[in-house]
């Protein structure tokens, strides 16, 4: 399963970002981006990290495992 290149979300169907033209990203999730560019351009590998570690929380992933699950996002393509 591919993951989104900025926050590590697993993609699918239901969660793939959108190109310009409104073809899926192979790359990223809707969450980071949609017509072809990032939702939020000017966010740092913390705002995506903290918010990543809220939105697992938020569907009930423990605080802990959801900082444990976060913690490889500085190493996805689009932060390296």
């Amino acid at each position: 399963m591919s993951r989104c290149e900025s926050c590590g979300m697993p993609l699918n169907d239901a969660t793939q970002g959108t190109e310009a033209d409104g073809a899926p990203s192979a790359a990223y999730c809707l969450t980071c981006y949609a017509d072809g560019s990032f939702t939020s351009p000017d966010a740092s590998i913390d705002d995506v990290r903290e918010a990543a570690i809220a939105a697992l929380v938020a569907e009930g992933v423990p605080p802990l495992t959801a900082t444990r699950l976060t913690s490889s996002i500085a190493s996805l393509p689009r932060w390296a």
